[in-house]
């Protein structure tokens, strides 16, 4: 598509939109950011996003995105004491008893707080020639010409004067979140709603932030801690730039962690392994306990929709936004970003139906991910899909023979950082893996170097 008098307008400021303003600007001569929110100058956490305080992971897929999009980034951000990493030699991961087999996977990333990574895309992004953000600004309305069947614009108001105005565009992207108006705006122009899948999981985060020092935590970037499968608690530490440590509990079915500390001590020390108590009882904390609570996965499936206007796309959390336990958010949008630049190559006509396939792929792994985890909650409320014990017994198998097999360990890490699907798990090769004869492996008590 030619670039010559296009424009495109983005709503929402978070990484979502700022990494679709990325990938929309090979493509139009312009594109603006209306965002409600009057900016922070750094990395500060945003009042509309309170989520961003808590610990983030990017998995390796959203890494190689934004890596690619902004070359030098993430040595700037590393500059700023945010580490690179091997996901599996640089990080420790607790699951299902066992301390995976902590080894050279050979899967780059890098741990850094949400605040941080999202203010250096804000900052490539409005570095941009082509891009213009628009902040302390209110969408009012999508302008749609119901004789075209296209969205045209967008009604904005300014904040600050109350004033409003009219802004055309040739596309329209929402990129809100969870609360997003799409599905208003839709049903007011007669194309309907898409169907909504939830799984309620009521999840509950209490964070604190910690002095991080050499050597700390077995000289890793951070680590996963969860229990059994059935289990309703989570741990989670991330080192951060600044020499800092995030340290995110985690409760689910409302199992939440307590924010005085003396709770949130006992909480950490009622994980199955000791290592983020220790970590967190040693330390010395820089910040007071904030919590967080997260109701339900939600899944809006636009795919299914049998008619769509032109000029207009959904994305990110707006579409789909998942249990943050699994830290799979900030790479899905990442994904979907790099789908709809790739979609843009071939032409706008049709966009609709083009992106809504790519991006039921992009979501169907983490979704399968995310919810297949929450169903083995017994109080999880949800449908088992057929199998679903058979597959439940064999993941266990595989955590079990990943504490040991660098090959099993290395193909589960390609799965949960979204580069594999679920089903390269039962390939021939790993399966006789997981499946042959062995003896019961013990967890190991303390994730050492293999």
């Amino acid at each position: 598509m030619s670039t010559c008098d296009t424009s495109a307008i983005v709503l929402g400021a978070s990484i979502g939109g700022l990494l679709t303003a990325r990938a929309l600007s090979e493509h139009f001569h312009h594109i603006t950011i209306v965002e409600r929110d009057l900016l922070p100058q750094g990395p500060d956490p945003r009042k509309s996003v309170p989520q961003s305080a808590h610990a983030h992971g990017l998995l390796a897929s959203g890494y190689r995105v934004m890596n690619h999009y902004f070359p030098g980034m993430m040595e700037e951000l590393n500059s700023l004491g945010a580490p690179f990493g091997d996901v599996v030699g640089d990080f420790l991961w607790f699951q299902y008893g066992h301390w995976k087999l902590r080894h050279e996977s050979g899967l780059r990333g890098i741990t850094v707080s949400r605040p941080c990574l999202e203010a250096a895309i804000r900052q490539q992004v409005t570095r941009l020639p082509n891009v213009t953000l628009l902040e302390d600004t209110s969408a009012i309305q999508p302008i749609f010409d119901a004789q075209a069947g296209r969205v045209t614009g967008l009604v904005v108001r300014r904040n600050q004067s109350n004033e409003e105005e009219s802004l055309a565009a040739d596309l329209l992207v929402d990129a809100t979140g969870r609360g997003s108006r799409s599905t208003h705006w839709l049903e007011e122009w007669g194309f309907g709603q898409p169907q909504v899948v939830t799984v309620t999981v009521n999840v509950g985060y209490a964070t604190r932030v910690f002095e991080r020092r050499p050597g700390d935590l077995f000289d890793s970037n951070g680590a996963i801690v969860s229990g059994i499968p059935e289990s309703t608690k989570y741990g989670a530490v991330l080192a951060a730039e600044g020499n800092r440590w995030v340290i995110t509990l985690v409760g689910t079915v409302g199992d939440y962690p307590p924010s005085d500390e003396a709770g949130w001590l006992q909480f950490a020390a009622s994980l199955p392994v000791p290592v983020v108590h220790e970590l967190a009882s040693r330390a010395q904390p820089l910040t007071d306990i904030i919590s967080y609570r997260f109701p339900a996965n939600q899944r809006r499936v636009y795919e299914h929709m049998k008619r769509f206007p032109d000029g207009y796309l959904v994305l990110g959390d707006a579409v789909c936004s998942f249990n943050p336990v699994y830290g799979q958010g900030m790479s899905v949008v990442a994904l979907e970003a790099k789908a709809l630049d790739e979609e843009l190559a071939v032409g706008i006509h049709g966009l609709a139906a083009r992106f809504y396939r790519r991006a039921q792929k992009i979501i169907d792994i983490p979704w399968k991910i995310a919810t297949g985890e929450d169903l083995r909650i017994p109080e999880v409320q949800g449908t088992r899909p057929i199998g679903f014990g058979l597959m439940s017994r064999y993941l266990e198998r595989v955590h079990a023979v990943a504490a040991h097999d660098r090959l099993v360990c290395r193909k589960f890490m390609e799965v949960l950082n979204l580069l594999a699907p679920p089903s390269s798990l039962m390939s021939p090769q790993i399966a006789w893996r997981v499946l042959r004869p062995r003896a019961n492996v013990k967890s190991m008590g303390s994730p050492f170097y293999s």
